[in-house]
């Protein structure tokens, strides 16, 4: 390679390294937004003019009204073990043909490999009750598999709360446990806002919220919005 060309071709080496990120999920081949893509400092994020990244796993910017539309992801998260998932949902229908895909955090799969479904949340087939897949090392289809149906037009709290061995799962005024045969997928994940493989639910869901929880030695916080959380 000539040397006149060798800054231009590690420009576009970095470029395509950082810039697609390709799933297959239904057979189908997605490629991330550049914008999407975690990064190493903030001092990257501003080198690159990502409108979203994530850096140093401690700040990550979701979207806390997205819209719910089939093949729709809005961000990349480090997961970890411990964290709550939170949002409020307004649904105005149902789907007949199959679940309706809310949220689904993923590695890239639909299902049921480790990781897939980390967590992922639908409504059930014509209705509103909640189908809440968390994922475990023993069966990446480890969950919740009903709630109670939710109002239609009514704004309920959704919240998801796992931690150590417990999961707890509040729709509403409701309280679901259950215990984790074994543990979480840590690593990076996929978020979707309706995903590849079902059609996207007929809801508006607001103040979306992932957050980390403590571990012992210090806190790791990722908060949705505008706003970035701090690690204390």
């Amino acid at each position: 390679m000539k040397k006149g060309n060798a800054s231009l071709h590690w420009t576009v080496v970095l470029y395509l390294a950082l810039s697609t990120i390709c799933v297959t999920a239904n057979m189908e081949r997605i490629e991330l937004l550049p914008e999407m893509v975690p990064v190493e400092s903030d001092e990257t994020c501003e080198i690159i003019a990502y409108r979203r990244c994530t850096a140093n796993i401690n700040k990550t910017l979701l979207p806390t009204s997205p819209a719910l539309v089939r093949n729709n992801p809005i961000a990349v998260v480090s997961g970890k073990t411990d964290y709550t998932l939170s949002f409020d949902i307004v649904p105005n229908g149902t789907i007949t043909d199959g679940y309706a895909s809310i949220l689904h955090f993923t590695t890239g799969n639909d299902c049921c490999d480790f990781g897939s479904r980390s967590p992922a949340i639908w409504f059930r087939t014509g209705s509103t009750e909640l189908h809440v897949r968390i994922g475990d090392s023993t069966d990446g289809n480890w969950g919740f598999d009903r709630t109670d149906a939710l109002p239609l037009n009514i704004r309920t709290k959704v919240t998801l709360e796992c931690k150590g061995n417990d999961v707890k799962l509040t729709v509403g005024g409701k309280v679901y446990t259950a215990t984790q045969p074994t543990h979480r997928f840590v690593g990076n994940l996929i978020v979707y806002a309706g995903n590849p493989g079902n059609q996207a639910a007929k809801a508006v869901i607001s103040n979306l919220d992932y957050k980390i929880l403590p571990a012992a030695g210090g806190n790791v916080v990722v908060s949705g919005g505008l706003g970035l959380t701090a690690t204390i």
